[in-house]
């Protein structure tokens, strides 16, 4: 019994098993969160890519943009990545006081999923020459919520994650 106890111990086949069973969670977890981080890059990408066209639009005096159901329609026909767009984005655009660059309305807060309508927090068209700040807050769930970097991100009370994007603009007087 000890003679075939000792020859099961110095068998070295199945060695190879043991380091990737060791190994592939560590890989998978590491593509996993690349993957992850693709596509909030993506997401981020276009969400900025989208709302820097219709900003130049409205910019340029296009007199629908001044609606905020408009605007943020707009945004989410350019924007190709973002799913369920529309119900998961949420605007903020005011002027800016040029003395001390500050602007007092809102926080950047997203959407609430909890509530059957979400308003725009603050919009004010604004004044000719007036500096205007424009936000989109997107609401967005990771593809693998429960590892790696979906993990890690500072998740929204009623689920999602929050993506920003903000710009500047001058009232171009008419």
């Amino acid at each position: 019994m000890i003679a075939r106890l000792k020859n099961f111990l110095c068998r070295e086949d199945g060695v190879a098993t043991v380091d990737f069973a060791l190994m592939f969670p560590v890989v998978i977890g590491v593509f996993m969160c690349a993957a992850e981080m693709g596509v909030i890059q993506m997401r981020q990408a276009m969400m900025e890519r989208a709302m820097d066209i219709v900003v130049r639009d409205l910019r340029l005096g296009k007199p629908e943009y001044r609606d905020p159901a408009v605007l943020k329609a707009a945004v989410c026909a350019e924007a190709l990545l973002l799913t369920d767009c529309d119900t998961n984005m949420k605007l903020e655009m005011g002027p800016v006081a040029t003395r001390g660059f500050t602007y007092q309305e809102g926080g950047g807060d997203c959407i609430d999923r909890n509530q059957p309508m979400n308003p725009v927090i603050n919009f004010t068209a604004g004044a000719n020459n007036e500096i205007m700040l424009i936000r989109f807050c997107y609401l967005h769930d990771p593809i693998f919520p429960a590892v790696g970097l979906g993990k890690v991100l500072p998740p929204v009370v009623n689920g999602g994650y929050k993506m920003m994007a903000s710009t500047f603009f001058v009232n171009e007087p008419t």
